[in-house]
């Protein structure tokens, strides 16, 4: 399932590839089982835009190319761990600006500078979400445009009964390559989880914690980086 390139099942770790309890006003749920699966999909992006904060944790394989996140996010404000092959970050997104924290074998990778990989190793680099190099890394923090990267490839259906995720009952969709999401049947229909079986890779996201789930502290002393990227 995509939209701007982003699959369904873990679309918005795609992003991760370029180079460089409160529910906010989420409708409660008075059961998807009965809706169509357009009505479920529409109520579910609704009540994750709208939730107040929530955690992902997400992995995928893409043919022995691990990507991995492990991200608190909320409208505008963000952070938490990213991994690529060779790269491992921490990012944090607060008040428009962008921080990202990574070792010097992680920065040579991503910018292929020895110089620039020896600067800013083991120190935060902060920059406007602005700055084409580091607005990726803003989206995924950003809980409404995270799940704005989100949608399905070809025809969305949903799964006839109710399935259960974390001993929640669920409503399951299913895309045209098979992908699953799991939206929760009872309460504020928030997504659950996402499992990835498209031809070639495995993954998953798993959402937690809505309404109060952590938020990283804004580095101090980072260095800065003008908006133009």
């Amino acid at each position: 399932m995509r939209t701007s390139g982003h699959n369904f099942a873990v679309g918005a770790i795609a992003l991760l590839a370029l180079p460089l309890v409160g529910f906010g006003h989420a409708p409660l749920n008075s059961g998807e089982e009965s809706k169509t699966a357009a009505q479920v999909w529409a109520d579910a992006r609704t009540a994750m835009k709208d939730a107040r904060s929530f955690h992902v944790l997400g992995h995928e394989d893409q043919g022995g190319t691990a990507i991995s996140l492990n991200l608190s996010m909320s409208p505008g404000r963000g952070g938490g761990s990213i991994q690529l092959p060779g790269v491992t970050m921490e990012m944090v997104l607060a008040a428009g600006t962008v921080y990202i924290k990574a070792d010097q074998k992680s920065w040579l990778k991503l910018t292929n500078s020895k110089a620039t990989a020896e600067l800013v190793a083991n120190r935060w680099i902060e920059a406007p979400v602005t700055n084409s190099d580091f607005s990726s890394f803003a989206d995924l923090a950003d809980s409404r445009k995270f799940i704005g990267g989100l949608t399905g490839q070809g025809k969305i259906s949903k799964l006839s009964g109710t399935a259960t995720w974390g001993g929640q009952k669920a409503v399951v969709l299913v895309d045209a390559t098979g992908n699953k999401l799991y939206i929760a049947d009872t309460g504020a229909p928030f997504m659950l989880a996402i499992q990835d079986q498209s031809k070639g890779q495995a993954g998953s996201l798993k959402f937690t914690d809505f309404g109060d789930a952590p938020m990283p502290a804004v580095p101090k002393d980072a260095i800065s980086l003008p908006s133009g990227g």
